[in-house]
Formats: C-alpha cells, sequence, structure tokens
C-alpha cells in the first residue's frame, strides 16, 4: 500500500509531497496531475517493472547472507579469543577492551585459586558454572596450565575467584553479542 492509497492521507499529501527517490520537492509542494514521481518508486510495484523488484529483492537476500556468514565468523572468533571479533570487523579500541576485561578478570580469578567447573555435572548449578566458565573460550582451556595446585573454595578467596571467572565469561558472552549486533549492521 502506497502512501496515495492510505485513507485520509489525501489533504497531507497535497501540502507536503516529498519525491521518495531523491527528497528534491520540499513541503507545501503539490504534485498538480503528474504521477510520474508516483510510478517510478521502487514502493511501488504495481506502475513500475516486476522484475526490478525482484532484482533488488535478491541483491538484498545475497547481501544478508553475506552479512550472516561474517556475523557466525566474527561470533565464534569472539568467543573462541576475547576481542578478536571486534578486530576482525576493525573495532580496535572495543577488541582491546573486551580482551583486557576478560583476561583481568580470568587471572585474577585463577590467581586467588577460584573453581573451574567441569563440563559433566549433574548439579544444575555446575551445569551454569560450567556454560559461564566456558564463555571466556580459551581462557576455559588453558586453567590447567594456571590451576596446578587445584581450587582452594575453603578460602573467602576462593570463591571470590570463582566469581571473577564465571563473570569473565559472561562479559566474553556479552561481546559476542555486540559482535553479532555489529556485523549485522544492527548497530554502528
Amino acid at each position: 500500500m502506497t502512501v496515495n492509497e492510505v485513507p485520509g492521507n489525501e489533504a497531507a499529501l497535497s501540502d507536503n509531497s516529498i519525491n521518495q527517490n531523491s527528497g528534491e520537492h520540499a513541503a507545501g509542494d503539490q504534485i498538480s496531475g503528474d504521477r510520474s514521481l508516483v510510478s517510478e518508486s521502487p514502493v511501488n510495484p504495481a506502475a513500475g517493472d516486476q522484475s526490478v523488484a525482484a532484482a533488488q529483492h535478491r541483491q538484498a537476500s545475497g547481501a544478508n547472507a553475506g552479512r550472516a556468514a561474517l556475523a557466525l565468523f566474527a561470533a565464534i572468533a569472539a568467543w573462541l579469543v576475547p576481542g578478536l571479533g571486534h578486530l576482525l570487523l576493525g573495532r580496535w579500541g572495543r577488541a582491546l577492551v573486551f580482551f583486557c576485561a576478560v583476561a583481568g578478570l580470568v587471572v585474577s580469578g585463577y590467581l586467588l585459586r577460584g573453581n573451574v567447573f567441569p563440563p559433566h555435572s549433574g548439579d544444575p548449578f555446575g551445569t551454569l558454572g560450567f556454560l559461564a566458565d566456558a564463555g571466556a573460550g580459551v581462557f576455559y582451556y588453558s586453567s590447567r596450565f594456571f590451576e596446578a595446585a587445584g581450587p582452594d573454595v575453603s578460602r573467602a578467596a576462593g570463591d571470590y575467584g570463582t566469581r571473577f571467572i564465571a563473570a569473565a565469561g559472561v562479559v566474553n558472552l556479552l561481546a559476542v553479542l555486540d559482535t553479532i549486533e555489529i556485523s549485522t549492521g544492527r548497530r554502528g
């Protein structure tokens, strides 16, 4: 449905006509019997060529498929190495901030001897802990190098370390979502 077909919109159209293609007409111009502006618009496919609308649709769907592939690749890269997705998209500052934030939280958590949850847990909270920890990407798998002595949650520091490691995973998952938003064009 075009602007002309909206009921009760005739007066508004005659007072403020706008060329949708170039925006050359200012407010107050009137279209007096000349319907060429409406018929040239790709918004009105009934008056225009159907093949033009179909070609634009194919081009838009091809661009969307390319963006979806880029978003998937950037999201996987952002999860594996914190900040890498932003780095691939040319967002150097964000990449550095996310990498430093996740690395700082993870290393602090390891040094405080926090618990890193294993993949297989019979406890629902253990599964949530694993998902939060695994969100840190490569840092989750490098935990065995840092935690040679194992976790020590008998002290408050070990409990804080567990929270730091989980928070790092959540921050990295938020970075992954930010990467997807940027790569799909929803965010600038």
